[in-house]
């Protein structure tokens, strides 16, 4: 099916959303800025748009697969994928296999260790606020979602965290740690935004570190990323 780009709806840090003539679908487009550290440096390659519509594209794939509802539909163009429009719950589920980031800040834990077990930790969406970390109880009070949704978001989380640690060992790939966003479509909820190294940690399994060079190189590691997942990508 053909869609045509419309109005600007929301722009974010590293994507924009459009409306087309389809009510119920939507055109995001990913950005060619590296929005890295929660998005406290920000760097810039060509290309990185396309990286991450690929990676998002096949990631997004396998959850469909797996019997997990996303919002993604199909890649439109190089940078752009076609989505169904959903009301997003301002609720981040961060699903954490190993110790990295602001946890080893806040509970002294040993950077780079495997914990004994996934957890998964909630932030309200608020830049402002520079999203904090919340519980199911903030986000009950505050009116972010309901029980039932926390639930929903609980267990799909969960489920996505063994889809992606499954294929990713296939290409010698450590998943840390990713955070998802849901959003409501009609009276499902379904995974939204994206997947992608902008909002995950994939670490190379021997060095257990980003692909990114500490840093310095950003390119390098969406790249690669994306060249070990075509090689088992099923489409």
């Amino acid at each position: 099916m053909n869609y045509t780009k419309r109005s600007l709806i929301s722009e974010g840090k590293t994507k924009k959303l459009w409306a087309t003539d389809v009510p119920t679908h939507a055109i995001a487009e990913f950005s060619d800025d590296a929005m890295m550290y929660h998005a406290k440096k920000k760097l810039y390659f060509k290309g990185k748009g396309r990286y991450c519509n690929e990676i998002n594209a096949i990631l997004m794939k396998e959850l469909n697969d797996s019997n997990i509802l996303t919002h993604f539909v199909e890649k439109h163009s190089d940078n752009e994928m076609i989505v169904k429009r959903a009301e997003m719950i301002p609720v981040e589920v961060v699903v954490r296999n190993y110790s990295a980031g602001s946890m080893i800040d806040r509970l002294g834990l040993e950077y780079h260790k495997k914990l004994k077990f996934p957890v998964m930790e909630f932030c309200y969406k608020n830049d402002a606020l520079n999203d904090p970390v919340i519980n199911e109880y903030h986000a009950f009070a505050m009116g972010l979602c309901t029980q039932e949704e926390m639930s929903v978001m609980q267990y799909n989380a969960m489920r996505v965290n063994k889809v992606l640690v499954d294929l990713m060992s296939k290409v010698d790939v450590v998943v840390a740690d990713f955070k998802l966003e849901f959003g409501r479509v009609g009276n499902r909820l379904v995974v939204a935004d994206e997947i992608t190294p902008n909002v995950a940690r994939f670490w190379d399994k021997d060095a257990l570190r980003r692909f990114d060079q500490d840093g310095v190189n950003p390119e390098h590691e969406y790249r690669e990323i994306l060249t070990r997942l075509q090689s088992v990508s099923r489409t």
